[in-house]
């Protein structure tokens, strides 16, 4: 197999190992081209690339790589083929360019909610004195679930779901959404049993104005997709968990009462501008939810006043708790003089030693906060703390005016450095108005340091103010050399890798 100008990109720019993509391609190639076989008698033809209709595209069991098959063009030398990422249309990744197969399959990575391109032209065969393939097919495939019903622009979704009875026997359902469309959520949205998936299947993210007193009010797995919140009327937990749970989830672990939500919920390329309240609130019911997630997405949290008791993540009343949450390549910011007393909070009871699950897990990873939470604490889970079941991992994140001078204490569920559980650190920022949160006068003895150095005693941090370019606006384009040279905080707000 001939492989030219291989290279490979993840679904949002990040660079994946080239071997990577040459292993798997290496794996499905089926040689044999100078056989007889496959030249079928054919000589001294302009060959024809594969039909569009005639190719395959199947995904893994475990959604992580797609099969690209196609029939056998007889008296073929091979196949050039590239597989483009095309989720937005004017800016198309590269995923795999210009290889030459000779094989008549394809295995490419496969990340979920991206849309694909695939082209490939028939090579000819100098021996057999066959011609390439004047033209190239191109045909497009998705790693989108199938979606269920597509809500039309300008509906009220809570109007809509109320006239439209969601299926409890198809697993997920997943609600599009139209591109560049205008939403409202005026009354509380409520879902059934089955995880349900709104969404926009496309870089123009539909935005949804969510009014007075509404939310998504959830008891099952749940996601938000390539959309934009604007929560600056909202009065309400963007998602409120449902106080008629699911019986069929109680005690499915551990006898504790817990109603467990195995299927994730997801807050997943979405812009939120204007939160006033939490993003979500367990309803003084207690639930459990397995795993939460927060990846490349904005929140802009606006507080009203008299919530400083509560919790931008808040599990906490009745033994609520998340097992396993993590936030990654994100950005969260407040620009209200008022702020909410906690970032992340769950029962004091709510931890693996009671839910029945072998371990948790607190994730920040390639963060930017600034303004959340300055004068109060990032973190309140005391059933985390102190247990070799819980994992803390705080990696390359951007972490400004936030957390008092204790967020890595707070994180790791208070205590000390050393009867923490699992810590893995690597290459935080700590800065409050503009300076370090933390000293090291002895850089060899950790009992002289001071702030955030007290608690994060990796010898890591990347010191130095990040230079936002104008974060009363929302803009965290970083600035700082260190920051830049470590590639510290929400990718988005880093100058392109050279």
């Amino acid at each position: 197999m001939k492989m030219k100008h291989l290279y490979q990109r993840h679904a949002f720019g990040a660079v994946i190992a080239t071997a990577f993509v040459a292993m798997a391609l290496a794996s499905c190639a089926v040689d044999g081209y100078d056989d007889e076989t496959f030249s079928g008698g054919v000589t001294g033809q302009t060959l024809s690339s594969p039909a569009a209709d005639s190719i395959v595209f199947t995904a893994n069991a475990d959604g992580t790589k797609t099969t690209i098959s196609w029939p056998v063009v007889y008296g073929a030398g091979g196949y050039c083929c590239s597989v483009l990422n095309v989720s937005d249309e004017s800016h198309p990744v590269v995923v795999v360019g210009d290889t030459v197969v000779d094989g008549t399959t394809l295995v490419v990575p496969r990340t979920e909610d991206v849309n694909y391109s695939f082209s490939i032209r028939t090579v000819g065969n100098e021996e057999l004195g066959n011609s390439d393939a004047a033209e190239t097919t191109t045909a497009f495939f998705s790693s989108y679930l199938p979606g269920y019903a597509t809500i039309p622009d300008g509906s009220d979704i809570a109007e809509w779901l109320s006239q439209n009875a969601l299926p409890e026997d198809k697993g997920e359902v997943a609600l599009d959404l139209v591109e560049n469309g205008h939403y409202t959520l005026n009354a509380n949205a409520t879902f059934g049993n089955a995880p349900v998936t709104i969404r926009t299947t496309s870089s123009n993210r539909a935005t949804i104005t969510v009014g007075a007193d509404a939310s998504f009010v959830i008891k099952g797995g749940f996601s938000l997709k390539n959309v934009v919140i604007d929560g600056s009327n909202c009065s309400n937990p963007l998602i409120l968990m449902n106080a008629e749970p699911n019986p069929a989830t109680k005690n499915t672990v551990s006898d504790k009462g817990f109603y467990y939500i195995e299927d994730p919920v997801k807050i997943v390329n979405c812009l939120v501008s204007n939160l006033t309240d939490e993003v979500i609130n367990n309803n003084k019911t207690q639930y459990c939810i397995h795993t939460f997630l927060v990846d490349n997405s904005v929140f802009h949290f606006n507080t009203a006043s008299g919530h400083g008791s509560g919790s931008y993540f808040n599990m906490y009343n009745n033994g609520a708790c998340i097992n396993d949450f993590t936030a990654s390549n994100s950005t969260f910011y407040n620009t209200s003089d008022n702020e909410m007393k906690y970032f992340i909070r769950y029962n004091n009871s709510g931890g693996p030693k009671r839910t029945g699950y072998s371990k948790a897990t607190v994730t920040l990873r390639q963060c930017t906060f600034y303004n959340v939470v300055k004068k109060s604490q990032v973190a309140n889970y005391d059933g985390l703390r102190r247990t070799d079941l819980a994992t803390f991992t705080l990696d390359h994140n951007i972490i400004a005016d936030t957390g008092n001078k204790q967020f890595v204490r707070r994180f790791i569920a208070g205590g000390s450095w050393s009867d923490a559980g699992i810590k893995n650190f690597t290459s935080n920022t700590y800065v409050m108005d503009g300076e370090d949160a933390w000293t090291m006068p002895d850089a060899a003895d950790p009992t002289t340091w001071t702030g955030e150095a007290q608690y994060d005693q990796t010898g890591t941090i990347v010191a130095g103010d990040p230079g936002f370019k104008d974060a009363a606006n929302g803009d965290f384009t970083v600035s700082g050399a260190n920051q830049i040279a470590s590639r510290n905080g929400d990718p988005r707000w880093l100058p392109s890798a050279q």
